[in-house]
């Protein structure tokens, strides 16, 4: 074993972690408060070489799996009421790959659902080679919406306030995919809004599906 490539891999990898976490408040805050902004930073980024993008802020993807993904699927899969009286049990809970698929699957189903939507409003075929900026562009909209549903979470997980997260959640969703539909339409924003709750009564439909499998 070359221990000198395996202490380098390490260096680099420590490095890494530092970086997301003093970029992470910045990128977080900065797509949550200043929507067109995270629009116009991907633009930007994008005209760039791939080694070069993304040097000042996390990128899209690692932002929404950061704030977005991780923390609502913990959340989901810890779903049991009674969980918190079996600590025990919390391990293979954690663990099951049943509810750990379904619970990573709600949060990673939004992008893609929006995606789809937007390619077939803009009547463009749906290629992976013309999919990847729109997926990164959805990623900086949905990571704040998605970050405070996951949040929320935690003081009311699963009694009468969930509800009321849930429901907000899907404003916010809405809100922010505002911003990307007026962008890629050349619509108003108004319209755009129209636009980006439609695919709403799909998401609480598999919501409520997977909840339900859930618990």
């Amino acid at each position: 074993m070359d221990f000198a490539k395996l202490f380098q891999s390490i260096e680099g990898a420590v490095f890494e972690v530092m970086v997301w976490i003093l970029f992470l408040p910045r990128t977080l805050f900065r797509s949550m408060f200043r929507p067109r902004w995270a629009i116009e930073y991907l633009n930007e980024e994008w005209n760039k070489d791939a080694d070069e993008r993304f040097d000042d802020y996390l990128s899209p993807v690692l932002l929404w799996l950061m704030v977005a993904v991780i923390p609502t699927s913990s959340i989901l899969t810890l779903s049991d009421p009674q969980f918190l009286q079996e600590m025990a049990d919390l391990l293979p809970k954690v663990t099951d790959p049943q509810r750990l698929f379904i619970a990573t699957l709600y949060s990673m189903i939004i992008p893609f659902m929006y995606l789809v939507y937007l390619e077939w409003l803009n009547k463009r075929p749906v290629k992976k080679s013309t999919l990847r900026r729109s997926f990164y562009m959805h990623c900086y909209a949905l990571a704040p919406a998605q970050f405070l549903f996951g949040i929320s979470l935690f003081p009311a997980a699963f009694n009468p306030l969930f509800f009321f997260f849930t429901f907000l959640s899907i404003l916010l969703l809405g809100f922010y995919e505002g911003f990307v539909f007026q962008y890629e339409l050349k619509i108003s924003y108004m319209k755009a809004l129209m636009y980006a709750f439609v695919p709403q009564v799909f998401m609480i439909v598999v919501f409520v599906g997977l909840l339900g499998l859930i618990l």
